[in-house]
């Protein structure tokens, strides 16, 4: 059997080669099966505190997964008898377990799957030293309490008890994968496994095409390479099918199926979606993020498949503190990934409008500037957090999301999941309905209008069906000109009551409200810690027919733009740019002209903008100035006016 992982010439380039990168990786890879040498198989039970048996399969799983491959690198790089033993020793005690993981709904879970994992890597290094009834044992163990109960939980026709409408988001495809990997792996010895892996490889197809059930209000797995479930998630799952992808794609001759296009889409979200910053590594963190930094696992991999995309290669070069990420991924992969070329990537929007993301960046250059949008679904990992928004500046995220901590804490799902640890508008201090991100938002959010030009960034975030049950109608406009970047928060409510407009940011902060507000001071808490901390609201009473507005910016240059209110209208001044919002056209006369005058100008737009380029607009189907008609139109358009 051919062993999908490396081959002895490429043990003997790893052996010999005397860059600095693979010689650091090769030591990270020794030092870690150094110290997997000290552990010690866990038992399948304990006695807790209460005296009662609990099971122990996360941390067993865990740690064979995390050191089989690392011992089967040093095995084969030193020759050290010891690596082989102990990964052996750990192999044969949890083969002795009467199951790896599961419970009453799940026979198979996450658990089981990396059980699955770690087993096949080390039967996959070890099998050529492993002996005739070692080897048995091991395979048939792996068979038995890994890959059957898997496969037939998620994948098999006869006994699967997930569609991707009950567990389609990462679980689905990190059990399918797990599993099928340890098939591919295994199939030489257990000649079943070469069915169970080819029909794991075309569930996964299915899992990455599936376009969503509105009955169940499910969503697609993807939109257009972007998942719902968070940067975090995505890299869960793509790292896991990954590694399915290649023992397939060595055992067999081919990938899974023709995925090189979704692979390729789905690298642009992560180079999209990450912060360069001499910091940290940053990366966009919606949802249920980790900690919001850190390395995507899956980049080496995916760059293994795409050795072309020179984007992957920047994104590994553009990190900080690698030291301990991925390393026996790095160190298998190393031809692929380091002597490739790099390239900063070009684009700098990136819109995705069924999850309704949208992420805005002045450069790729570390400590830049970074606007992301999101106003789309909350389920699961998804939160309550409709027309949220953060800015990375300086290296940091300057307005930042309160991630989150253990879902098994109650603040959990008590405050991290919930609007109020987010950059939202809330009404009398309430959200999104708390249960939202348990059973589902039927009416999810949306932007629309992404527009990316020269000087002129915009894109609204419709919170209404997400806060339906206290406005009629919440339109957050941002707009990226030049030196600033202006929010517009349109609202009316069903009732008249007091608007909060939530502010999470790190002093000293570009951010300035312009409208007349009451500042509160808040608090909250942040991170896996879950520390407390201050924030604050930006409170404003709606008019007796539920409206309120709100004008905020971020000053991005060295001035600071101003605002005036004029007659239905404001104007925002930044050096020689001037903003006016329309306070007619909010949807009050919708079937009637909301055209309004000022400085001279006539026009319906809800934003107009003048400066030294012209004149642009969000929402416009004319303007006039002096009487002559500079744009007119019979539909309304958004962006600069040509």
């Amino acid at each position: 059997m051919c062993n999908p992982y490396f081959t002895k010439d490429y043990i003997e380039f790893i052996k010999a080669c005397e860059d600095p990168m693979l010689i650091s990786l090769r030591e990270a890879v020794i030092a870690a099966a150094d110290k997997a040498l000290e552990l010690e198989p866990i038992a399948e039970f304990t006695v807790n505190e209460s005296g009662e048996e609990q099971p122990n399969y996360g941390p067993a799983c865990f740690q064979i997964e995390g050191n089989a491959m690392p011992l089967g690198l040093a095995y084969h790089i030193t020759g050290k008898e010891e690596y082989f033993l102990k990964a052996r020793e750990l192999m044969l005690a949890y083969c002795a377990y009467t199951k790896w993981g599961g419970d009453e709904f799940f026979k198979g879970d996450l658990l089981t799957g990396h059980f699955c994992t770690g087993m096949a890597q080390g039967y996959a290094c070890f099998r050529d030293v492993l002996s005739e009834e070692d080897r048995k044992t091991i395979a048939e163990a792996t068979y038995r309490l890994g890959i059957r109960v898997l496969l037939e939980d998620w994948v098999l026709p006869e006994t699967k008890a997930h569609c991707f409408d009950t567990m389609g988001h990462n679980w689905w495809a990190v059990c399918a994968s797990n599993g099928g990997l340890a098939a591919a792996v295994m199939s030489e010895d257990i000649p079943e496994c070469r069915e169970l892996a080819d029909i794991t490889a075309k569930g996964m197809e299915e899992w990455f095409n599936y376009q969503g059930n509105p009955i169940n209000v499910k969503p697609a797995t993807l939109d257009d390479g972007a998942f719902y479930e968070s940067v975090s998630y995505y890299n869960y799952a793509l790292f896991e099918y990954l590694r399915f992808a290649w023992a397939y794609l060595k055992t067999t001759g081919k990938a899974p199926f023709d995925d090189a296009a979704i692979l390729r889409r789905a690298a642009r979200f992560f180079v999209q979606t990450t912060y360069p910053s001499g910091k940290d590594n940053y990366f966009v963190g919606f949802g249920d993020c980790d900690r919001g930094t850190g390395f995507a696992s899956c980049v080496p991999l995916l760059l293994a498949r795409l050795p072309d995309l020179k984007e992957l290669k920047w994104y590994v070069s553009s990190k900080v503190n690698l030291q301990n990420d991925c390393i026996c991924e790095r160190l298998l992969h190393y031809k692929d990934i380091y002597p490739a070329e790099e390239k900063a990537p070009e684009e700098t929007a990136c819109f995705y409008p069924n999850i309704g993301w949208a992420v805005f960046r002045d450069s790729f250059a570390p400590d830049s500037n970074l606007l992301a949008v999101k106003c789309g679904d909350s389920w699961n990992h998804a939160h309550l957090d409709a027309a949220h928004f953060v800015l990375y500046r300086n290296g940091v995220p300057e307005i930042y999301d309160s991630l989150g901590c253990n879902y098994s804490k109650e603040i959990y799902r008590d405050y991290f999941v919930q609007s109020a640890a987010h950059n939202v508008v809330l009404f009398n201090g309430q959200g999104q309905h708390h249960d939202d991100h348990h059973h589902h938002v039927r009416a999810v959010g949306k932007l629309y209008n992404f527009t990316d030009e020269p000087d002129f960034r915009y894109v609204a975030a419709d919170a209404s069906g997400p806060m339906g049950r206290h406005f009629r109608k919440h339109l957050r406009h941002f707009l990226w000109l030049k030196d600033f970047i202006l929010i517009y928060d349109d609202i009316q409510a069903h009732e008249p009551g007091e608007a909060n407009f939530l502010l999470h940011a790190n002093e000293p902060t570009c951010f300035k409200m312009l409208t007349e507000c009451e500042e509160r001071e808040e608090k909250g808490v942040f991170g896996e810690d879950a520390h407390e901390v201050t924030f604050k609201s930006f409170n404003r009473n709606t008019d007796s027919e539920g409206r309120v507005k709100f004008v905020s910016v971020l000053a991005l240059g060295e001035e600071t733009p101003t605002m005036q209110k004029l007659d239905e209208a404001y104007k925002i001044t930044c050096g020689d740019t001037k903003v006016y919002i329309n306070l007619l056209s909010d949807g009050r006369v919708m079937h009637r002209n909301c055209t309004n005058t000022f400085d001279g100008i006539t026009t319906d737009a809800v934003i107009l903008v003048e400066d030294g380029e012209g004149y642009a607009a969000v929402n416009a189907s004319s303007i006039r100035k002096d009487g002559k008609s500079l744009f007119d139109r019979l539909s309304r358009i958004t962006g600069r006016i040509k």
